[in-house]
């Protein structure tokens, strides 16, 4: 299943041709396929509590689209799929569906909140090029 049929209404903005998997990547021994922060952490245990379900985790996923190609998405997630990776820290959950984590295996997941705004941020080695804004990306 791809990320673009696994999210509700995303697959309108990619066809399954537009998601060839990049070149497979290996982990050192025991490192997470994702590095969540501190700040991420912090803001998405706070933005949980105001939701007020504890089943809840943050899905991150990847679709096609974007200015470079794929975008990222984010979203509260009750429901836990055959090929969702779950990562936990500091007892957050964050969920990746198989087909997205190929395009994000070992990214760090940051959240910065400055005077030009506040934005999660993917610092991703799978990413060939992204824009200007870092939503997007290409491969």
């Amino acid at each position: 299943m791809s990320a673009c049929q696994s999210q509700p209404g995303a697959a309108s903005s990619c066809s399954p041709g537009t998601m060839s998997p990049p070149p497979a990547v290996e982990l050192p021994e025991g490192a997470e396929p994702l590095n969540i922060s501190p700040a991420v952490v912090s803001k998405v245990s706070a933005m949980l509590a105001e939701e007020g379900d504890p089943n809840l985790k943050l899905r991150i996923f990847v679709t096609g689209g974007g200015c470079s190609g794929f975008q990222y998405g984010f979203a509260f997630d009750d429901e836990h799929k055959p090929d969702d990776v779950t990562v936990e820290k500091e007892g957050l959950r964050v969920v990746v569906d198989a087909m997205s984590l190929q395009y994000m295996m070992g990214a760090e997941i940051d959240y910065e909140d400055s005077l030009e705004g506040s934005r999660f941020v993917i610092r991703n080695p799978q990413a060939a090029s992204t824009c200007g804004c870092g939503s997007s990306f290409s491969v």
